[in-house]
């Protein structure tokens, strides 16, 4: 396959776009095996995170006070939640409150 000037141009331009999507960074964490990975993750406010259920069961990500939440997340569903400074780091899951993880987040100023 040979490289068009229409397939250049359009490459070029995804290429200079790509630095203003890298402020607000989207994280990935998977729920799996009834934890999540990864267990403890580094954010910044007005990062990403989407959180995406591979597990039969229906489960949560929660935060430890009540500053966030996911809602329930059925086998195969994801939802992307964008990060606050007003969040605290320790989460688990409403339905099995022995899976739990940590956010760090770090404050840009």
């Amino acid at each position: 396959m040979s490289l068009t000037r229409r397939m250049f141009t359009a490459g070029a331009g995804a290429a200079m776009a790509a630095p203003v999507l890298a402020d607000n960074r989207l994280h990935e964490i998977a729920i799996r095996d009834f934890a999540f990975h990864p267990p403890v993750l580094s954010v910044s406010p007005e990062d990403r995170i989407r959180f995406t259920n591979h597990d039969l069961a229906p489960h949560t990500a929660t935060a430890q006070d009540g500053s966030w939440d996911s809602g329930e997340l059925e086998e195969g569903a994801s939802i992307i939640l964008t990060v606050t400074k007003d969040w605290t780091g320790g989460y688990f899951c409403a339905f099995h409150p022995a899976m739990t993880a940590r956010l760090h987040i770090e404050d840009h100023k």
